[in-house]
């Protein structure tokens, strides 16, 4: 496979991802069915799995590669560092001391789209 086509394949991975995690969004802030949200987790992660398997094919990839997994990095830094600090200034400046009420699967969520936001914003920025 031409190395053109395989970036076309990778790029069009990182849409599909991106999308994916839409919808995951939107599936669980909406309430649908069990069969949609587990159908768009799967559509979500998949991409991300074989965008990990090619994801050093040339510098171009591994630049988009590096600015998503950066700012996923950053976004699980600040869900495990920053999140539960704030969470309980403000448990403690309200009263409202009923301990922990951010998921903690939100956090695997996070990172994933911060991974996509990284990625296609580097992504935009490099069409220029």
């Amino acid at each position: 496979m031409a190395a053109e086509k395989r970036t076309k394949l990778y790029l069009t991975q990182a849409h599909v991802g991106a999308l994916a995690t839409i919808a995951v969004a939107l599936a669980f802030s909406f309430g649908a069915n069990d069969f949609f949200k587990g159908l768009s987790i799967g559509i979500m992660i998949i991409p991300l799995g074989v965008m990990f398997i090619h994801r050093f094919r040339d510098e171009y990839i591994e630049t988009l590669w590096h600015a998503g997994t950066s700012l996923a990095f950053a976004a699980m830094v600040f869900v495990f560092l920053v999140l539960p600090f704030l969470e309980a200034f403000y448990d403690g400046f309200t009263g409202n001391e009923s301990g922990r009420d951010i998921p903690a699967e939100l956090a695997g969520f996070l990172a994933i789209v911060a991974f996509y936001v990284g990625f296609h914003i580097r992504w935009l920025r490099g069409l220029r």
